[in-house]
């Protein structure tokens, strides 16, 4: 392998993420200076978030705010930034979903994804689409291993119990799941401590998509981080 390209594939911004205290371009400059090739932000749609009960191309173009933001930041300082999302589900509970694999006409022509809950969405977009559970034994969430292609093994965020060795354990006891890890970034500290290299440019969330599918890449992360418990997102 040459350099390793190294890639956050679980951020969120300030501007669409009311949880994030990162701006875009925070964001982006963060991971510029810690030497990553590209980042996914991976901001929150579901209606207490970037939706707020308002039409669908408004859900839309709210939701997009921060990944436009990072995504021209990133272009001028020469980090890639993909478009990704973390979908919670009305009907689902407390759990998250990243999902990849879209862009914004997807995202126009599917209107109100988050309706569907989880098996109604890998079933109809499965084949389209790469769904990842993030952090699934994190407090109140349930993991549905069957409508999923793969999950979190790591999940950076100290201000959550993530219990990222129970999840490690899963996916090695189903090897058919593709393994992530990720910064899940809010805060400055955030930035950086999960990651996955791959050998080439991550160009676009399909790109990412294929490549993951195709289990090429490795894991990175910073440290085990200690769980500092806070009020949760």
């Amino acid at each position: 392998m040459t350099k390793a390209y190294k890639f956050d594939p679980h951020t969120h911004t300030s501007e669409t993420s009311g949880c994030s205290s990162l701006s875009a371009v925070r964001l982006v400059e963060g991971y510029h200076a810690a030497g990553f090739g590209g980042i996914a932000i991976t901001d929150h749609l579901h209606r207490y978030f970037s939706s707020r009960h308002d039409d669908w191309d408004t859900c839309v173009t709210n939701f997009l705010r921060g990944y436009k933001a990072a995504k021209a930041h990133g272009d001028k300082l020469g980090l890639d930034v993909i478009l990704g999302a973390e979908m919670r589900f009305d009907t689902g509970g407390y759990s998250d979903y990243l999902v990849y694999g879209l862009d914004e006409g997807f995202l126009r022509q599917n209107p109100y994804l988050y309706k569907l809950g989880l098996r109604k969405l890998f079933k109809r977009y499965g084949d389209e689409l790469l769904i990842i559970q993030a952090h699934p034994y994190r407090e109140n969430d349930s993991v549905d291993i069957n409508h999923v292609h793969g999950v979190e093994v790591y999940n950076g965020n100290p201000r959550h119990n993530n219990r990222n060795r129970k999840t490690r354990k899963l996916c090695g006891a189903h090897p058919n799941l593709y393994p992530t890890s990720a910064s899940d970034a809010h805060e400055t500290e955030d930035i950086g401590s999960g990651w996955m290299e791959f050998d080439q440019p991550i160009v676009d969330s399909r790109r990412f998509k294929e490549l993951v599918m195709r289990r090429e890449y490795v894991l990175g992360r910073r440290h085990e981080t200690k769980y500092a418990k806070q009020p949760r997102f």
